[in-house]
C-alpha cells in the first residue's frame, strides 16, 4: 500500500492507496480522458477497469480535495482566507512531533536539555545560530548542545530563516503574524511590521507557505525554553535555489542583493539587537530521497567528507564557497538548508563561526545530516 498525504493541507486526510489506484493518480494529469485511461490501465496490467469504476475514483479524489479542480481550487482559496485573517500562526505540530500539553513540553524541553549547564559559551557576542530543523528526537543531540549558548545573549529579536520544504512564489517568504506554541504567543513587533510593510520587502509578505512548515515551527518552544518570554521574531522562509545551482543566476544576482539590502535596512530602522538564526540541515541520501543504490559505510563516509568541507565555509562565513561546493555536486545530497544558510553566511560575512555539534543520522537505507553552530561577532 502508498500512503497518500498533502503536504498543503487541503486534504486533511491521509489515504492508503494500493498500487493500481497509484497509477491510474498519476495518469491523471489533466492530458487523458478517462477513455485514454482506461487503455492505459489495460496495458500496464492486463485487465480491464471498467467506467463506472474509474468515475467512482475520480469523484472520490476530488470529494477528498485531491485532484486540481474548480472544487480543489475553491476549498484551497477558503482555507487561504481564513488564514489569512488570523494574526497568529497556530502551532501545526504539537501533539504530533512534540507534546501538546505545556507541562508535557516543558518536562520534555527539560529532559533535552539535562545537561545544557555544561555547555560553555565561547562569548555572549553571538550574531547567529545554526540549528537543525529535524524532528526533536533524531535532532536531539545537537540541539541540546546548540540551543544553550542562547542562554546569555543581549538579543531580544531572533530573525528566523526557515527552509520552506514547498515551492514558493519567490525566493523568500516572510511572516508578520505572531507564532503560537502551547508554551505561548511570540511576537512579531509591532514597529518591524510597520518598517517591513513600507519597504521592499513587503512584496515578500507571503503567508500561507508558513500554514503547515515545521522548519521553523520546531524552533519556537526550544527558544522558549531558553529566553522566556523576553524575546520577538521575524520568520522568513526561503525557497530553492535550483537556478543557483544550475548556474542559471549567479550568488550576485539582483534580485538577492536588493533583499539582503533591504532586510538590512529594515533592521537598522528598528534599531533593536537581533540575531540570526537559521533552521536548516544538510544532507539527504538514500531510498527515502530517491537514491536507488545501496547506503554503505563508503557512501555515508563520503556525504560526511563533502559535510566536512561545507561546515568549514559555515566556519568562515564564506557563503559563496558554500553555494560553489553544492554547485559542484549539482546538489545531489539535496541540502535543504541551502538557501537559509547561504542568505544567513553572506549577512554574517566577517563574523566567526564555531561548529558546536555535528550528526550523520541513518536507519541503513536513508540519512540526513545536520549541525549546530554559533557565530560570534
Amino acid at each position: 500500500m502508498i500512503l497518500v498525504r498533502d503536504p498543503e493541507g487541503v486534504c486533511e486526510e491521509e489515504l492508503l492507496i494500493s498500487r493500481e489506484v497509484a497509477y491510474v493518480l498519476l495518469l491523471l494529469d489533466g492530458s487523458r480522458s478517462l477513455r485514454d485511461i482506461q487503455v492505459e490501465y489495460m496495458r500496464a496490467f492486463g485487465e480491464l477497469i471498467y467506467m463506472e469504476r474509474l468515475d467512482e475514483l475520480v469523484s472520490y479524489l476530488d470529494e477528498r480535495f485531491l485532484l486540481f479542480s474548480p472544487r480543489y481550487e475553491k476549498r484551497r482559496e477558503e482555507l487561504k482566507g481564513e488564514y489569512e485573517k488570523k494574526t497568529e500562526r497556530p502551532p501545526a505540530l504539537a501533539g504530533k512531533s512534540y507534546p501538546a500539553d505545556p507541562r508535557e513540553l516543558m518536562s520534555f524541553l527539560t529532559h533535552l536539555f539535562a545537561r545544557s549547564a555544561e555547555t560553555k559559551c565561547g562569548s555572549t557576542n553571538i550574531r547567529g545560530i545554526l540549528s537543525p530543523h529535524i524532528d526533536y528526537g533524531r535532532g536531539a543531540e545537537v540541539y541540546s548542545t546548540t540551543y544553550p549558548h542562547l542562554r546569555d545573549i543581549a538579543a531580544k529579536l531572533v530573525v528566523v530563516f526557515g527552509t520552506s520544504h514547498r515551492p514558493l512564489k519567490r525566493l523568500w517568504a516572510v511572516s508578520l503574524k505572531d507564532f503560537v506554541s502551547p508554551l505561548g504567543r511570540v511576537l512579531v513587533p509591532r514597529q518591524l511590521k510597520e518598517i517591513i510593510n513600507r519597504s521592499s520587502l513587503s512584496r515578500y509578505i507571503d503567508e500561507w507557505p508558513h500554514r503547515l512548515e515545521h522548519s521553523i515551527e520546531l524552533q519556537i518552544p526550544l527558544l522558549q525554553f531558553f529566553l522566556n518570554d523576553d524575546f520577538t521574531v521575524f520568520p522568513v522562509l526561503m525557497g530553492g535555489m535550483e537556478d543557483f545551482v544550475t548556474g542559471r543566476r549567479s550568488g550576485n544576482d539582483q534580485e538577492v542583493e536588493d533583499l539582503l539590502a533591504s532586510l538590512t535596512s529594515c533592521l537598522e530602522k528598528f534599531g533593536r539587537p537581533y540575531i540570526l538564526l537559521s533552521a536548516a540541515d544538510l544532507a539527504h541520501i538514500g531510498f527515502q530521497f530517491g537514491d536507488m543504490g545501496p547506503l554503505g559505510a563508503n557512501v555515508l563516509e563520503k556525504s560526511r567528507r563533502r559535510d566536512e568541507m561545507l561546515l568549514e565555509c559555515i566556519r568562515k562565513c564564506d557563503a559563496d564557497g558554500f553555494l560553489e561546493l553544492i554547485k559542484e555536486e549539482r546538489d545531489s545530497r539535496r541540502i535543504c538548508g541551502l538557501a537559509p544558510i547561504y542568505f544567513q553566511l553572506r549577512l554574517l560575512r566577517g563574523s566567526r563561526g564555531e561548529i558546536v555539534s555535528y550528526k550523520q543520522w541513518t536507519d541503513g537505507l536513508s540519512s540526513v545530516s545536520f549541525a549546530g553552530g554559533v557565530f560570534y561577532g
